[in-house]
């Protein structure tokens, strides 16, 4: 009976196992057996889970949430101190100078802002709207000709978070005369403002430093200063299309760099090599007069530009335009009397807006002159030139107006340095722009010295008190010519005659102005040096 039992309960368990399998192989899925006919039910779920399939792959990716550029999600404040050289003591700095303004974040970790607030900064910090957080900024590319500059953090990994919340701005594209505008800034409780404006003309001039004049907008606004009155982003729509150089809030009048121009730039700034915009030195005169006009051999109307005067570094004279030409058009596009050309969107213009603003050293344009033959009637030219800087960076005098660290000499007592741009401006600013007619003179006699082998004329600046200058101290300011009998090239050369070693205890050193002719003992000026050196100017010379 046991055995029986035992029997029946195995018959049972292998029945429910059956089953089991059974029911399992049912409840799943089969893939249509070949040969056999797909049931409809099983063609259904096919279709299905293939929909399912192919709408997950086109379903769009969730896109992040992006903040729209604003003047607190796009700007930042910039504080800078600004200490240069005194150029009337080159030995000695300038007091400190503060300057703030704006930064249009641009992306790629670079923003936008002028010039004229960073121009010779020794600190340099952003600041986020919020004032939440503030780092440090180094200065990646300058222009003072343009008034334009960008900057990035001086520790990019370390202060990386400073970034992380900002929204780039884009460049837009140049808008026409009485678009409307936007003037973008923030306060400092870092609220954002913005203000209205409409774009009436433009006019020709140096938004910074003094150089060849480029376009600026004429901006009419109500716009209240912050921060100094540069530097605001001039907006359309949600696209940067210019930033302000000075604001007048009694004219309502705002002066801004142009789309172009800011373009220009930074084709250069973000190719990593930046030169600068082509200058060309050559002086014009307009051609309104009709009586200048028939002396020409013009005829009464029409227009053109005189060629007054150029340097033969010029590009425009490197191609083979000469004094007394008349530029008539540039790239085909006619110059009016007034010597203006017509754009598409601003009207009428400078002609440097063709060959500056929008141009980079190196690119070539085609002028078309009149030029007065012997029998006196004008023929026509037409002229290929290749844009350079050669009429600022080979001319003798430094055009820079910020260097770093001028170049000097003290000689018992007498001071040697070159006449620079810098300079100038030093002595423009102390003289109310009178400059000494040495000075003037100098200036006016550029290409002569040049032929002369002069690099850099050097002007004696003053005389220092001291017994090895007896008598000298009332001098004015004097162009030197000679030591020992020799023309002087440039200040190194000077310090190398004086430097070289000789029997004869006197340096003789002619100059412009009275006395003309200085003389110094090389032992009295040794034992000045020292007791300069010890008492009041630590280095005597800066090479």
């Amino acid at each position: 009976m046991l055995n029986q039992t035992i029997a029946n309960h195995m018959k049972i368990s292998h029945l429910i196992t059956i089953g089991s399998l059974v029911l399992t192989t049912a409840c799943e899925p089969r893939d249509t057996v070949s040969g056999a006919p797909a049931k409809p039910w099983e063609n259904a779920l096919k279709e299905i889970r293939a929909q399912q399939q192919t709408a997950k792959q086109q379903a769009p990716k969730p896109s992040p949430v992006t903040k729209p550029a604003s003047p607190i999600n796009s700007m930042v404040g910039i504080n800078a101190t600004n200490q240069g050289y005194a150029m009337l003591s080159p030995w000695n700095k300038n007091e400190l100078q503060y300057s703030y303004g704006f930064g249009i974040y641009i992306g790629d970790g670079t923003f936008l802002t002028t010039a004229n607030i960073v121009y010779s900064n020794s600190f340099l910090e952003l600041t986020l709207a919020n004032g939440s957080q503030t780092v440090s900024g180094v200065v990646t590319a300058f222009d003072p000709e343009a008034n334009l500059a960008l900057i990035r953090l001086k520790n990019e990994q370390k202060d990386a978070d400073f970034l992380k919340d900002l929204v780039p701005v884009k460049i837009g594209d140049a808008p026409k005369l009485g678009d409307e505008v936007k003037l973008w800034q923030f306060n400092d409780d870092g609220l954002p403002i913005i203000t209205d404006g409409r774009l009436l003309a433009t006019e020709s001039g140096c938004p910074f430093t003094m150089c060849e004049p480029f376009v600026l907008y004429n901006v009419k606004s109500s716009v209240t200063a912050l921060r100094g009155g540069g530097s605001n982003p001039i907006m359309v729509g949600d696209t940067l299309i210019g930033i302000s150089t000075s604001i007048q809030p009694t004219n309502q009048k705002v002066l801004s760099l142009t789309t172009p121009l800011i373009k220009t730039f930074l084709k250069q700034a973000q190719a990593g090599k930046y030169v600068g915009f082509p200058t060309d030195g050559a002086e014009v005169t307009p051609l309104t007069d009709p009586v200048f006009r028939k002396y020409l051999g013009l005829p009464e109307t029409g227009g053109g530009l005189y060629v007054a005067n150029l340097p033969e570094t010029s590009s425009f004279y490197q191609a083979g335009v000469r004094k007394g030409d008349v530029i008539e058009a540039i790239n085909d596009q006619v110059i009016d009397s007034r010597g203006l050309i017509k754009d598409a969107n601003l009207g009428p213009v400078s002609a440097n807006f063709l060959f500056r603003d929008t141009a980079v050293p190196g690119e070539t344009i085609t002028l078309k002159i009149k030029r007065k033959n012997a029998q006196g009637i004008s023929e026509a030219h037409t002229i290929k030139a290749k844009l350079n800087r050669d009429s600022v960076d080979k001319d003798i005098i430094n055009q820079n107006p910020f260097i770093s660290e001028p170049t000097y000499r003290i000689y018992g007592g007498l001071v040697f340095m070159p006449i620079t741009q810098a300079f100038l401006n030093d002595l423009g600013a102390m003289a109310k722009s009178n400059l000494p007619n040495t000075i003037r003179r100098t200036l006016n006699d550029k290409e002569k010295l040049k032929k002369e082998g002069v690099t850099e004329p050097v002007v004696l600046l003053t005389a220092l008190p001291t017994p090895a200058t007896l008598g000298y101290t009332q001098m004015t300011l004097s162009v030197v010519k000679k030591i020992n009998g020799v023309n002087i090239r440039n200040l190194a050369h000077l310090n190398e005659l004086l430097d070289k070693p000789g029997t004869e205890d006197i340096q003789t050193i002619e100059i412009t102005e009275a006395p003309y002719t200085l003389y110094m003992s090389k032992k009295a000026a040794a034992q000045a040096d020292f007791f300069i050196q010890m008492r009041a100017i630590p280095k005597l010379r800066r090479d």
